[in-house]
């Protein structure tokens, strides 16, 4: 038999990786689940409400410090540690030091905040449970140790409470520096105003108190590491200077930077000369050069040298004048012609002269190669000897600079050191303070923690966030089908209707006492409705042949199959005569929902031949008939795959008008797959947002394999919307 619905190439691999946030239906999941969302939210702020009460309230107190970057001492002490309080830094440091260890354990020392009711927790000092001092003696007892050696250190002990008191107090003060200001607020949080008063008041005064003991003794040990140091500075400022009269002497360097000046000019002088003759000495090699290879090829004539020589020039117009004049002749004259003779003597004799001029030529050449190799070698030996002058020089003059740098920064320094001295010396007791209170802390008329409106505020939306959060992960990690797009593009099937989730005692009466009652109920009437969409779909997908045998199906069991195959009989007993077979023979659905025994007839008196079909039917509405599961065979599957199963289902299509199959599902047993092939018809059947893809997809596979005539999908226990149930209300008014 041939699928209505082919599944080839339509059902969709689903990975978790290709999850597509859609967030029309993200915030639908939202809007159904508002009241468990608000439920939650409540329950964190009525949690948050008596936890925030049982918290001790704390109170801040604060007072405001003016910090100078410039103050007011004579002498800038300061600057010798490298302490720079004109620069941004400087002002950062000293936030830091308000914070700082040493400065907390001043206040909590002048305060004497360890035997402070507030820290004593905190310190360990002073609280003891009572019975602990009977269980840790007991304890000891029974390891053989005396109470003796438990206490051998105390110092530890108080040491460490000491520490954990520090930390305490260091967490309760805040430092917070006023943006562009030389202001610092100084807070501290306790569990009294007057005590949170007292102690922002103690730090600040204990900040300036400190900052004037240090600069106090920084400005005393600064005097006396001065003092030290201008003796040191004067014996090397009396050694540098006698060091420097005694190369002077020695070297004769009194105008050096004269002797310098003229010794450069020279050496410059000579690179310039020693320029000009190497360019002249590569003129001349390169006439030399043309003259040999003018002489290798006998081609001397030719040289530039000879061309540019007038004398040369005139011998060889003496040649070419004698040889026109012989040509002439012996055109006339034979060749012992006396005027033939003395013609070609003459021409002889012009060629004489012209190589004798030209050999004076290219000796000429030569010589002045060599003049300009000889003066380019004298250039460069005069060249070396004023080099050694110029460094011997320059040498001489470095070290009498170097002499006289000492000189003049052994002045520098002992001047220096010799001023500050002396200002120091004299002014050790103007130091001032750099720091003034400029707003001390008062009484807090109102505790700082808790911040009950903003801890409310953020459980409200910590709450409401996880959550939301919460919603949209289940929704969005969820592998089942949710709605009729997920159908259509992970499984490729018509969606025949979507059934929403209603409570399971609305769905009993309709079948067990007629549909009266629950069309009273108004999810009862939207499931029938609802129902009544899907049969309008099977009829409307073949018109012309309409399918008289339906099979309901599903992956796995608790999918509301039963439930929907019993109401969609229901649906076409409105239209026509309709049998419903519970063909479920090992869980019998369909019968257990409609309160049916075994005792009563029903399939093992068809299959038996026992009785009729029309005998062994039970009526329950007027056209509505149930062929019941009455018996539990050994083997379903082979009394199902039976001839004569398949000649009874024939049977009631020709007596019925519609036939109804409540099938097993397909993922545990084989039996649907069989049934397939007697029906017109398959109606798979998936619960919304539980069965797994994986389990469907298989379950698609194997229908695909027998060409089951799947016309589509039946979505169950949807949670349907607002809209959704006022549509269905509309048709009920």
């Amino acid at each position: 038999m041939k699928s209505l619905h082919p599944l080839d190439n339509t059902l969709t691999e689903f990975r978790k990786d290709e999850i597509s946030f859609n967030f029309e239906r993200y915030f639908q999941t939202i809007f159904d689940n508002k009241w468990r969302i608000g439920l939650f939210v409540l329950t964190v702020l009525i949690a948050s409400y008596f936890i925030v009460n049982s918290l001790t309230p704390q109170y801040k107190a604060t007072a405001t410090v003016q910090i100078e970057k410039k103050d007011s001492q004579v002498v800038p002490v300061d600057a010798l540690y490298g302490l720079d309080n004109q620069s941004d830094e400087y002002l950062t440091t000293e936030f830091e030091v308000l914070r700082s260890r040493p400065l907390a354990e001043k206040v909590v020392n002048k305060l004497d905040l360890t035997s402070h009711p507030a820290f004593a927790e905190t310190s360990g000092i002073g609280s003891s449970v009572p019975g602990v001092d009977a269980l840790k003696g007991s304890l000891l007892s029974l390891l053989g140790m005396s109470d003796a050696d438990s206490t051998a250190v105390p110092e530890v002990e108080s040491e460490l409470a000491r520490r954990e008191l520090i930390k305490d107090y260091s967490k309760r003060l805040s430092v917070f520096p006023l943006r562009k200001t030389q202001l610092v607020e100084i807070s501290f949080e306790a569990p009294t105003p007057v005590l949170a008063r007292d102690i922002a008041n103690e730090h600040a005064a204990a900040y300036i108190e400190a900052d004037l003991e240090a600069r106090l003794e920084r400005t005393k040990t600064a005097a006396s590491w001065l003092a030290g140091q201008v003796e040191g500075l004067q014996a090397d400022l009396t050694r540098a200077e006698q060091q420097l009269a005694d190369y002077v002497e020695q070297e004769g360097v009194f105008d050096i930077d004269d002797i310098q000046t003229v010794n450069a000019l020279e050496l410059k002088e000579l690179k310039t000369n020693l320029v000009q003759a190497s360019a002249k000495l590569g003129e001349a090699s390169i006439r030399r050069d043309q003259v040999a290879s003018a002489k290798r090829s006998g081609t001397t004539e030719s040289l530039p040298s000879v061309q540019s020589d007038s004398v040369a020039q005139k011998l060889r117009l003496d040649v070419v004048t004698a040889e026109t004049k012989r040509a002439e002749t012996a055109k006339r004259y034979g060749p012992q012609h006396p005027r033939m003779l003395s013609a070609t003597s003459d021409v002889n004799n012009a060629r004489s002269a012209l190589r004798a001029q030209i050999s004076k030529i290219t000796e000429r050449v030569e010589f002045e190669y060599n003049s300009a190799l000889a003066e380019e070698e004298d250039i460069k030996r005069r060249i070396t000897l004023a080099e050694q002058r110029f460094f011997s020089t320059n040498t001489k003059g470095a070290k009498y600079r170097e002499l006289q740098r000492e000189v003049e920064s052994n002045q520098r320094l002992f001047d220096l050191f010799y001023n500050r001295t002396k200002e120091t010396t004299e002014t050790i007791d103007l130091q001032s303070a750099h720091a003034r209170i400029l707003t001390p802390a008062e009484d807090p008329l109102e505790p700082s923690k808790p911040k009950k409106p903003i801890l409310f505020l953020l459980a409200a939306l910590g709450s409401l966030f996880l959550s939301v959060f919460y919603y949209i992960m289940r929704e969005l990690f969820n592998t089942g089908i949710r709605d009729g797009e997920d159908v259509d593009q992970r499984i490729g099937l018509p969606l025949l209707g979507s059934l929403p989730s209603i409570k399971k005692g609305l769905l009993r009466p309709v079948v067990l006492n007629g549909q009266e009652e629950n069309d009273r109920s108004k999810e009862g009437a939207i499931f029938k409705e609802a129902v009544n969409t899907v049969r309008t779909g099977l009829m409307l997908d073949r018109v012309d042949r309409p399918h008289k045998t339906i099979m309901v199906t599903s992956t796995i069991a608790g999918e509301g199959k039963s439930t929907i195959a019993g109401h969609l009989a229901y649906s076409y007993a409105n239209v026509g005569r309709t049998l419903l077979i519970d063909c479920d023979l090992r869980t019998r659905g369909v019968s257990n929902m409609f309160g049916v025994n075994k005792t009563d007839m029903g399939l093992r008196e068809v299959l038996s031949a026992e009785a009729l079909l029309e005998q062994s039917v039970i009526g329950i509405d007027n056209n509505l008939d149930l062929l019941c599961a009455n018996f539990t065979p050994l083997n379903p599957l082979k009394l199902i795959s039976s001839p004569r199963f398949q000649s009874h289902i024939k049977e009631a299509a020709k007596k019925y008008n519609y036939v109804i199959l409540d099938a097993p599902p397909v993922l545990p047993v084989s039996d649907p797959l069989v049934l397939a092939g007697y029906v017109d018809a398959v109606i798979y059947a998936i619960r919304a947002r539980s069965t797994p893809y994986q389990h469907i997809s298989r379950c698609m596979q194997s229908l695909q394999r027998v060409e089951a005539p799947v016309a589509g999908v039946v979505l169950n226990q949807l949670e349907m919307g607002g809209t959704y149930y006022s549509y269905y209300s509309y048709g009920n008014a």
